[in-house]
C-alpha cells in the first residue's frame, strides 16, 4: 500500500466517526467513551447491547450523532454529538436505570469505562477527492 493509499484509508476511517456537516454544526459539545469489552463477548453482541441505548437516548432531541468503533484488544470507543450538555449529562445520569442499559455490563467491561465530554470550538467540512 502507497504512502497516499494509507492516507486515503485513514482519512476514510476518520469519516465513520465524524458526523454530517450539519450534524457537527448544531452539535454543542462531543463525548468520547471508551470501554473494553468482557471476555468473550464478541462485536455483534457489544453493538447489540448498545443499539437499545442509543434507540432511546435519540428519543431526546439533544443526541445528534452517534459512532462506534471497535479498536485492537477489544477496546470499543463511542463518539457522541450532543446540543446541550446539561441534557446530556441529565440523560447519561438517567441512562444507568433504563431496561436497555441492562445489557451492557454483560458485554463491557464498566469498570474500564473512560469518559470525556469536551465543548466544541469549532467544525469544519472535510472534502473528499
Amino acid at each position: 500500500m502507497t504512502f497516499k493509499n494509507t492516507l486515503r484509508s485513514v482519512a476514510a476511517a476518520a469519516l465513520l466517526l465524524t458526523p454530517s456537516l450539519a450534524l457537527a454544526q448544531s452539535a454543542k459539545v462531543v463525548e468520547i467513551v471508551t470501554f473494553d469489552a468482557q471476555s468473550g463477548a464478541d462485536a455483534s453482541a457489544v453493538t447489540a447491547a448498545l443499539a437499545p441505548i442509543a434507540a432511546q437516548m435519540g428519543k431526546y432531541d439533544t443526541l445528534v450523532a452517534r459512532s462506534v468503533a471497535e479498536g485492537p484488544s477489544g477496546t470499543w470507543t463511542m463518539v457522541n454529538y450532543w446540543t446541550d450538555r446539561d441534557a446530556m449529562n441529565r440523560i447519561n445520569e438517567e441512562a444507568l436505570t433504563w431496561p436497555e442499559f441492562a445489557a451492557l455490563p454483560g458485554v463491557a467491561n464498566l469498570e474500564t469505562l473512560q469518559m470525556q465530554q469536551l465543548d466544541i470550538a469549532s467544525s469544519v467540512g472535510l472534502e473528499a477527492e
